[in-house]
């Protein structure tokens, strides 16, 4: 039996909804519309409609009691710095990409991401989450601490000075538009992938705008501000080893394509290291697959198969490296 199939049951023993999601190329996408308005009896038609999914997440927020304290770090020093902010929490897991999430019950909390400019925390007070055992891109999601049974003795998240959601000004119909732009332009840099910016949009949309906008139109937003990512990269957003980072330091044209990789390719990408890439740039020949070759020498990538039978090989992050 498949995972969603098979668990449903055991969420909705503790009052929470869940929903298939698809998992692939670095997105996580539910697999179906209004996901976030998901019930109970909607839920367990789903696990009948969708048999074979495998991933599968519920909504933060009031609809299920849950917030998520999402720890975006794949060092798990992490969860001592989460709990020491946001208290102790009974139920931790692991993502499919070897970051943790710590559950709390809900406080009427809002989503903010990257709550504390300083740390790769988000609090997770509305849209969704993916559950655990769902299977992820590289592993799957994981309880490492306490069971599912812990969903009904939830602590209330202490939450930190300045992080509270600051008050709510309405946004009324003739500004829906620009207003939203705006808002998708401030937390992209934030966002793993486009799916990811979708769920924020929708959250944000629900709570700040007088007429709804359609999901057409939230998704059109969503896809010019990510193709254009506010002009901005996130760049080296890894931890490296130091006999690793000796040898990239001396061969600063080898950390240069990694720079340029890691900035185009989030922590979940499967991506190509074509030698086109370089020619694209003006770079001599040679850098791309001598760069290439380096970084699987070093462990920073894994080679996983080629795209299609005949194209270019694919990519991407080592565990331990993303």
């Amino acid at each position: 039996m498949a995972a969603f199939a098979e668990w449903q049951p055991r969420y909705a023993e503790r009052g929470v909804a869940t929903f298939p999601v698809t998992i692939g190329n670095g997105d996580k996408k539910p697999s179906i519309t209004g996901y976030l308005k998901t019930g109970l009896r909607g839920s367990s038609q789903l696990a009948l409609k969708f048999p074979s999914a495998d991933s599968f997440g519920f909504a933060c927020g009031a609809c299920n009691g849950i917030t998520i304290v999402d720890l975006d770090d794949t060092d798990p020093a992490i969860i001592r710095e989460g709990e020491r902010l946001f208290g102790v929490s009974p139920l931790h897991w692991r993502t499919g990409g070897g970051k943790f999430a710590l559950a709390f019950r809900h406080n009427r909390e809002g989503r903010r991401i990257r709550c504390i400019p300083t740390l790769p925390i988000d609090l997770l007070g509305g849209g969704f989450v993916v559950a655990p055992p769902s299977a992820g891109l590289r592993q799957p999601y994981e309880i490492i601490k306490g069971s599912l049974a812990d969903l009904d003795r939830l602590p209330i998240a202490r939450i930190p000075e300045g992080v509270a959601a600051p008050q709510v000004t309405q946004i009324q119909e003739g500004e829906r538009n620009a207003k939203l732009f705006q808002y998708c332009n401030s937390v992209v840099f934030y966002c793993d992938d486009i799916e990811q910016l979708i769920d924020a949009a929708e959250t944000w949309a629900a709570q700040r705008l007088t007429a709804p906008l359609s999901v057409a139109e939230i998704r059109k937003t969503c896809g010019s501000v990510w193709k254009y990512r506010g002009g901005r990269k996130r760049i080296i957003n890894h931890l490296v080893g130091q006999s690793q980072w000796e040898v990239l330091i001396a061969q600063p044209d080898i950390l240069g394509v990694l720079t340029v990789l890691s900035a185009e390719n989030g922590p979940d990408a499967e991506f190509m290291i074509a030698d086109g890439l370089g020619e694209a740039r003006g770079w001599p020949r040679r850098l791309v697959p001598n760069a290439r070759a380096k970084m699987l020498e070093l462990g920073l990538i894994e080679r996983i198969g080629r795209k299609g039978r005949t194209g270019p090989y694919l990519y991407r992050w080592r565990t331990e490296f993303a």
